[in-house]
């Protein structure tokens, strides 16, 4: 199993937390959208510039016949 680097993170009060909370709030939805997916792209250990292409035996499309 993984452990937590706990050395990155450290016991705050609550006024603390909420500065944070508030300044999040500044960033538009855009930059927190791309705050996001960068670092769900760092968890899953992938280069958000270059990502890995879909499999495409994975994924089937046909079309419909009406």
């Amino acid at each position: 199993m993984y452990k937590m680097n706990r050395s990155l993170s450290k016991a705050r009060t609550f006024a603390e937390a909420e500065k944070d909370k508030l300044f999040l709030k500044t960033d538009s939805l855009l930059e927190r959208l791309n705050k996001a997916c960068y670092l769900t792209a760092m968890a899953y250990g992938i280069d958000p510039l270059h990502p890995p292409k879909m499999h495409k035996h994975l994924v089937s499309m046909r079309k419909k016949e009406i």
